[in-house]
């Protein structure tokens, strides 16, 4: 009996001494710009554990500075006289959970600088434990307009605004060759950190044809848009130029209007689809 006892206690303080030193490495959270989310926290816990002895602090690490601190716990209640004023009024602990062994924190109102790697360390009766979890945010990007103006040459423009993180855009033509080294792209960013890009081809007169226009950032699905570009004669003027989508199309077809005379009509004839 008194063996059994002995082996008992020589265990347990390897037990405690194993778990002091384990980390836990989570999968990548994507949260939603302005919304809310929960970094998990987990720890071992046993019926009736002395909260007073539980210490528990949420972190954010920052790149060659001072971690700063998201939220605290200890002697028994919340302690926020450390919390970094990013976060006043925007981090919640569920108290009955620390009981339960649940330090999860939840975060609210979602900013771009909210990004990155989050550190929960947790002592208790029963050891330490550090949890990581990396947060990544995205805003997902208006609708992309693909825009047409007529000159001396034709201007294609794919843009799409207020959208994280940065995208880039892709240009085909017909023959699905990528000429995008002959666009001109720019990326703006607004003071909450969004982004809105813009990129713009310049065609010959000669160079109508299918264009396609992929938008592409990560964590978002692509967008691509599709543009007809077609030419009837040499002689176009912009007041003579008309955008035709569509939804005008049908309607001209109801109206029972051919379309070989909008032919005859406008030199240049711009039909715009979307997949």
């Amino acid at each position: 009996m008194s063996v059994r006892s002995s082996s008992q206690s020589m265990l347990l303080p390897f037990l405690i001494l194993h778990f002091a030193v384990a980390a836990t490495l989570a999968p990548d959270v994507v949260a939603q710009f302005e919304g809310d989310i929960t970094l998990n926290c987990l720890f071992p816990s046993q019926p009736g554990m002395n909260l007073q002895r539980l210490t528990l602090t949420w972190q954010k690490e920052q790149a060659g500075a001072e971690a700063l601190v998201l939220h605290s716990y200890y002697y028994g209640k919340e302690q926020l006289e450390r919390q970094d004023q990013i976060y006043r009024n925007r981090t919640q602990l569920d108290p009955e959970g620390l009981a339960r062994g649940n330090a999860s924190l939840t975060l609210r109102g979602v900013r771009i600088q909210d990004e990155g790697i989050y550190l929960c360390h947790i002592t208790s009766e029963q050891g330490k434990i550090s949890v990581r979890r990396q947060v990544a945010v995205m805003a997902p990007y208006s609708e992309v307009r693909l825009e047409v103006s007529v000159s001396s040459q034709v201007t294609l423009t794919c843009r799409a605004e207020g959208g994280y993180p940065e995208a880039s855009v892709l240009w085909l033509d017909g023959a699905r060759n990528n000429v995008t080294a002959e666009s001109d792209t720019s990326l703006q960013r607004d003071l909450s950190g969004l982004c809105d890009v813009s990129s713009r081809i310049l065609l010959a007169r000669t160079g109508y044809g299918n264009y396609t226009c992929i938008l592409e950032s990560p964590r978002q699905p692509r967008v691509v848009r599709h543009l007809s570009v077609s030419c009837s004669s040499d002689n176009c003027t912009n007041n003579l130029c008309l955008p035709i989508t569509l939804p005008l199309m049908v309607l001209l077809g109801i109206l029972g209007i051919p379309w070989c005379l909008l032919r005859r009509r406008f030199s240049w004839c711009l039909a715009a689809s979307e997949l």
